[in-house]
């Protein structure tokens, strides 16, 4: 039972990227037709992230983080620690794009793809880099 608070985090992580998901796919539609499709990709992501941080910060992560850490502070090291996650994403959603026509009109599936290449890599950044607790300074 000593993982079960990790797994449980993990969970509400996945449900805010879910909602973080659906955030990209909209923003992605809406944009698409207006700055093209790739540079939609990347507003949609930063869109998305900027509302997986807020639902994180105040709802996965909510124990350890909310009082003790600069709001401008925590959002840079979201923005840091999401590069990877980001290079993988939307790589991968780029990629895809490129590489198999039918994503470019059925962009949900570039997405998935992407979303799922970049989930695990993100949590952990988050969990040990962003939303982790202060150590008391003596």
């Amino acid at each position: 039972m000593k993982f079960l608070p990790l797994m449980q985090r993990f969970f509400y992580f996945g449900v805010v990227g879910a909602v973080g998901f659906l955030v990209d796919w909209a923003s992605l539609s809406l944009f698409r037709h207006v700055v093209g499709l790739r540079a939609a990709a990347l507003l949609a992501y930063v869109i998305a992230s900027s509302n997986n941080w807020i639902l994180n910060r105040y709802w996965t992560f909510r124990d350890c983080c909310r009082k003790r850490h600069k709001v401008h502070h925590q959002w840079g090291r979201f923005v840091l620690a999401n590069l990877p996650g980001f290079s993988i994403n939307r790589g991968i959603v780029l990629a895809l794009f490129s590489l198999w026509p039918l994503t470019r009109h059925y962009t949900v599936i570039a997405l998935l793809c992407g979303t799922a290449g970049g989930m695990f890599i993100n949590f952990a950044l988050c969990h040990h880099f962003v939303f982790h607790k202060k150590t008391p300074q003596s």
